[in-house]
């Protein structure tokens, strides 16, 4: 259930997200009541009545001061939402030129500028931003200053754009219910040429059109960064600090590539080049075979991908084939915006561990190698990597970290089950290697005493699936709860997970070290 809390326009965005198979209900923030007897798991709510700000931009006009706090049925609405899993609907300033020639009173900016800022810290939806990027124009152009929202009218809905204006405010709202509910996108597959450079990498012409990767030092940095494609890129490293990995999939000559695809070192913070994916496929083979082993080697599902490319032959030949990878359509100019705001390319609460994911990934990928060259390589490497494992008791700050385990983990899990009972004890597991710190990886949580005592469920994040510790964890956290029973139940996706249990009865693997350790403050 979603509950949308307000009145502007709400109910063409309930339309609209009912269309797409919700339950929705629109209700007002003066009852919390009729809020908490629908239990939502998601709360959108606009704070702001269509008139909160006509007093302010009237007195601007006449000349005189603000009126008393405007806001006030705002910030009361807050302190009561706060309780239920909130998204707030953005402020919608007034476009330019709304307040004449000479601009907004500085009243009115004052008021937008309090607005915005009780905002700050929460989830937001910029509608604003979105009704521009996809050219809906708002009611403040035709009527002036005013809440901003798009409206039908004499001119008709597809000139003014309202109900467009739904569809894309329900798609971000839908965005964050998928937060909620996961599965999330834990790899990112992007093509090379015409996607993340201009043409294609074996062209005379490359560094002409590319000069940002071809050393070429007689155009300036500043001019070889605003010639690239950008955008993409950009995008890509702000999902790589929410901890996806990210994976280079090209049909090239591998040499050719690690030559030309290096950035210019003063570059580097800005843009991506070889050195920014966690797995590199490039050869001549079919990308939908290059999508498999990219998935085995970071150890996760098929459907833990998503697969970026210009060519929509590309597209469907991974659609076809590698069944699960989520296939982005369109244009590589729409990429961008999916990968920032898209369902499934974050995450509902950003936790300590998604900046360590890189470096997770990157590990994980080493071990991969390692494998290939057959079990007693693997099993060398792996004494060599100096993993140690801390199993301790959860506490209150461990709290953002376990719900976002439980939404993201699917593989390595043994029941499914994702409540925890208010009765249980609750541990948790960090790992961390000499090269990487992967942090709280895996969640686990014990019901009963004595004779009834028993293992509810274990979920071990995928980034060490392939480090061989899950084993080690559930037999740690088993000897914190001796004579517990264990099950596993078969989700249809913990395929991981199979032998899970008489690994860990067999007792800590020999190439890991374990570690007390105390809780945080």
């Amino acid at each position: 259930m979603i509950v949308l809390v307000g009145r502007c326009g709400l109910e063409r965005l309930a339309e609209a997200l009912r269309r797409a198979g919700e339950a929705v209900a629109v209700l007002s923030a003066t009852d919390p009541a009729a809020i908490d007897a629908l239990s939502p798991e998601l709360v959108y709510a606009d704070l702001f009545d269509r008139d909160w700000m006509r007093g302010a931009w009237n007195a601007a006009i006449r000349g005189g001061p603000p009126p008393p706090d405007s806001l006030a049925f705002a910030r009361a609405a807050l302190a009561t939402l706060q309780r239920f899993p909130l998204v707030l609907r953005g402020v919608r300033p007034p476009p330019a030129g709304s307040g004449g020639a000479e601009g907004l009173p500085a009243a009115v900016t004052a008021a937008w500028s309090d607005a915005a800022a009780l905002l700050d810290g929460h989830r937001v939806v910029d509608v604003a931003g979105l009704w521009a990027r996809h050219g809906i124009v708002s009611d403040a152009v035709r009527f002036g200053v005013g809440h901003g929202e798009p409206e039908l009218g004499e001119l008709g809905e597809s000139r003014l754009g309202a109900g467009d204006a739904a569809q894309v405010e329900a798609a971000a709202v839908l965005a964050w219910a998928a937060a909620r509910r996961g599965p999330l996108v834990k790899v990112i597959v992007v093509d090379l040429d015409d996607t993340l450079v201009h043409g294609e990498i074996a062209a005379v012409d490359f560094a002409v059109r590319n000069p940002a990767w071809s050393g070429d030092t007689s155009v300036d940095a500043d001019t070889a960064f605003w010639l690239a494609p950008r955008g993409l890129h950009d995008a890509l490293r702000v999902c790589r600090v929410r901890g996806i990995a990210l994976a280079l999939c090209s049909r090239n000559d591998p040499a050719l590539v690690r030559d030309r695809f290096r950035l210019r070192p003063e570059l580097r913070e800005d843009l991506c080049d070889l050195d920014s994916f966690d797995v590199v496929e490039v050869g001549f083979g079919s990308k939908s075979t290059a999508c498999r082993r990219i998935a085995e080697r970071l150890g996760v599902g098929l459907d833990a991908l998503a697969f970026l490319d210009d060519s929509a032959v590309e597209r469907a030949e991974v659609a076809a084939n590698a069944p699960g990878v989520r296939v982005l359509g369109g244009d590589v100019a729409g990429f961008r915006e999916t990968l920032l705001t898209g369902a499934g390319f974050f995450g509902w609460s950003r936790t300590e561990a998604a900046p360590a994911r890189a470096s997770s990934w990157k590990s994980g990928s080493a071990v991969a190698d390692a494998a290939a060259d057959g079990e007693a390589a693997l099993t060398r490497f792996l004494h060599g990597l100096e993993l140690i494992v801390e199993v301790r008791a959860a506490c209150d700050a461990d709290a953002s970290r376990v719900e976002e385990l439980l939404v993201r983990t699917n593989q390595l899990r043994l029941t499914g089950r994702s409540t925890i009972p208010s009765e249980a004890r609750v541990y948790v597991a960090s790992v961390r290697d000499r090269l990487a710190d992967h942090g709280l990886v895996a969640v686990g949580w014990f019901v009963g005493e004595g004779a009834e005592r028993r293992l509810g469920e274990v979920a071990v994040s995928c980034r060490v699936l392939l480090h061989r510790v899950a084993g080690s964890i559930l037999a740690l956290m088993l000897a914190e709860e001796p004579g517990a029973s264990v099950e596993r139940l078969d989700t249809g996706r913990n395929g991981a997970s199979v032998g899970l249990v008489d690994e860990a009865r067999g007792g800590v693997a020999a190439w890991v070290r374990s570690s007390a350790q105390p809780p945080p403050r």
